[in-house]
């Protein structure tokens, strides 16, 4: 009961923060869609997509490394920034140089092309970012503030300037700028003042060596690779259709596939909260049990939550964007992918905790394929339906891969004993 006290204040702390990031970026979409019309919805929606991918490729799976040896050994902290932010930087120079290259060359509307450009510079200041630490030293409270604070930011200033220019490319961009920066700095000086005290400052010799072998690229990379094919099976449905497709049908799909990002993210918040109790879980037979208890919860939930989106699709989609939009039928299709969202984001959670990352690379990287095949002959017959459609039977394909995986697979080497899955191993800093 006191693991179980301990997660729910963690979802709960994380939960504020995400609630006001979410309400907050639904403002900012309603306002855009009701003001400027959808395709510039869709166009902003696209912009923050390729931005992610950026951020993606800067981080290559680093914030999960550093997360993952930080929960272990929290003394290892300060050589473990050293060694994210060294890689980070590298990557980060290259992915946001491909981003702006991709903002004016590739095939995107050429009304987003700067609107593209200004959200991959701002890039730049997450490579900085300490969450990854927050996150794995167990400061849920304040990963929340980052959160629920930056997407406030970003979105009452963008809404703010976009009221008084009745334009949209400085606004969204100078906002966002700002947001990241802000909670870069925020956190860099949470770390300077109040958790760096409270560390050791030395690393054995043998422990050095072996961080070092963890942040070698060859390590690195698979789980990097496996983060961006995920994104990419998430949401490169929205770069094909601004490829491949109108502004309008961009917008109707980036209108009903938001809703479920909501429901995802709210559910993430377990799955993020569980991440540094898994990484320090060993095999037991308690474990595994209640393992099978979390995955048979996940699928239910998911099943009563998509019905209930699916039944209320109409009066969801009016009650944010003050239209439908044209597009209950996306929503309620992409419901159906809501149970299988649960299970495969705990799967591959569980996976990464224990750090067999090249089984998720394998599993994102089939899902991804599937996906962008599907879109490639569908898009152009039922444009954003063909998208919704691509996503649901990509579900299928990673909920099969991942479930198998955790299955089949020898999850926990150890054979000490552990009282749980919830039980915090290791006390918070």
């Amino acid at each position: 009961m006191s693991g179980l006290r301990k997660l729910l204040g963690s979802v709960l702390r994380l939960g504020c923060g995400e609630a006001v990031s979410k309400l907050a970026s639904f403002g900012l979409y309603a306002y855009i869609s009701r003001v400027f019309g959808v395709e510039w919805l869709g166009m902003v929606a696209l912009a923050q997509t390729i931005a992610t991918y950026v951020m993606m490729g800067a981080d290559q799976g680093l914030r999960l490394i550093g997360a993952r040896l930080v929960a272990r050994q929290p003394s290892t902290a300060h050589e473990v920034i050293r060694h994210v932010l060294k890689k980070r930087i590298t990557s980060g120079l290259v992915c946001v140089a491909l981003g702006a290259a991709y903002a004016f060359r590739g095939p995107v509307p050429a009304q987003a092309r700067w609107l593209i450009f200004g959200l991959v510079v701002a890039v730049i200041p997450y490579v900085f970012s300490l969450d990854w630490l927050a996150w794995g030293l167990d400061h849920f409270g304040w990963l929340g503030v980052w959160r629920g604070g930056g997407g406030l930011i970003f979105a009452t200033g963008a809404i703010l300037a976009m009221h008084l220019t009745r334009t949209i490319l400085l606004p969204v961009t100078i906002a966002n700028g700002a947001s990241v920066l802000l909670g870069a700095g925020l956190l860099g000086l949470l770390w300077i003042l109040r958790w760096q005290p409270h560390l050791a400052r030395t690393v054995a010799a043998d422990m050095r060596v072996s961080l070092r072998t963890e942040f070698q690229w060859a390590t690195v990379f698979p789980l990097g690779l496996a983060t961006i094919v995920t994104l990419m099976f998430n949401n490169f449905d929205a770069l094909m259709l601004g490829a491949m497709s109108t502004a309008r049908e961009l917008g109707r799909y980036a209108a009903a596939y938001k809703i479920l990002f909501v429901v995802f993210s709210s559910y993430y918040l377990v799955t993020q909260s569980l991440y540094p109790r898994l990484s320090r879980m060993k095999n037991s037979s308690t474990s595994k049990r209640l393992l099978a208890y979390m995955f048979s919860g996940a699928f239910s939930g998911g099943v009563i939550l998509g019905g209930v989106i699916a039944v209320f699709a109409p009066a969801i989609l009016r009650l944010v964007y003050g239209a439908d939009l044209s597009a209950v039928q996306l929503l309620r299709l992409l419901s159906v992918s809501i149970p299988m969202d649960f299970c495969t984001a705990l799967a591959g959670t569980v996976l990464v905790s224990q750090k067999l990352d090249r089984i998720v690379l394998w599993g994102a990287g089939s899902a991804a394929a599937c996906d962008i095949t599907l879109n490639l002959w569908l898009i152009p017959r039922l444009g954003a339906y063909g998208a919704a459609w691509a996503t649901v039977i990509s579900y299928v394909v990673l909920l099969i891969i991942l479930s198998s995986a955790c299955i089949y697979s020898p999850l926990f080497k150890s054979t000490g004993k552990s009282s749980g899955l919830l039980e915090d191993l290791s006390p918070s800093i």
